[in-house]
């Protein structure tokens, strides 16, 4: 009897300690869970923003790449206005800008020369006019062909001039300066000239020629030369 009563027994209930034990490992499970949950989570959005800081990155390469509007170095950042130059007076302004004056005829030395004291038959003289600035300041001089003249004479007899059979002079104002020369070059073919490019039948013969530089109403010192 005493079996038969032990067999048919009620399993006993585990014990409140039991049941928090159960409660504590359960817990730990399901706080590791979060835990796992929250790294991935945690892991997966760092991916994100690294995909998204090397976007950023390579789009402000290709922003920055060196342009007409490139910030250089040392220049103010974008929307800080530069340290500006105390501004300069309105005489100050003028000076500088101001064109340099025309050269007094005092100021502008003419002379001319020729690159051999004598020709044999058949060799053009080159002639040379050369424009000198006398002055302590630099100036203008009007060089065109306007003002120039290369004249050669023999005695009183005028021989030459390229005036005669020039087109149309032009102006040509250069700033010269001080001791600084300005060489303009004619090759003469020895034919004789008249005003107004008229016909001359006769050309010149052997002998000693005089050569005149004119620039406006500034004529140099004559230089000699020998035709064959």
């Amino acid at each position: 009897m005493v079996g038969n009563e032990t067999s048919n027994r009620a399993p006993e209930r585990p014990s409140a300690a039991v049941y928090r034990r159960r409660r504590i490992v359960a817990g730990i499970l399901v706080l590791l869970v979060l835990i796992g949950l929250v790294a991935g989570i945690s892991a997966a959005v760092n991916m994100l923003r690294g995909d998204d800081s090397a976007s950023a990155t390579e789009t402000t390469e290709e922003a920055t790449l060196p342009g007409p509007d490139s910030q250089q170095p040392g220049a103010a950042p974008a929307g800080t206005a530069a340290p500006t130059a105390p501004a300069a007076s309105p005489a100050a302004t003028a000076s500088a800008t101001a064109a340099p004056a025309l050269c007094p005829p005092a100021s502008v030395g003419v002379s001319a020369t020729t690159d051999a004291l004598s020709y044999t038959a058949g060799v053009a003289p080159m002639l040379t006019m050369t424009v000198t600035n006398t002055g302590a300041e630099a100036c203008d001089v009007n060089v065109g062909t306007s003002q120039m003249e290369f004249i050669i004479t023999s005695g009183s007899d005028r021989i030459f001039s390229s005036a005669d059979c020039q087109q149309a002079g032009e102006d040509l104002f250069k700033t010269i300066k001080p001791n600084t020369v300005e060489t303009a070059k004619f090759s003469w073919d020895r034919q004789r000239s008249a005003p107004g490019c008229s016909e001359v039948a006769s050309n010149p013969n052997p002998g000693t020629y005089s050569f005149t530089a004119r620039l406006g109403n500034i004529s140099s010192e004559r230089t000699t030369f020998e035709l064959e």
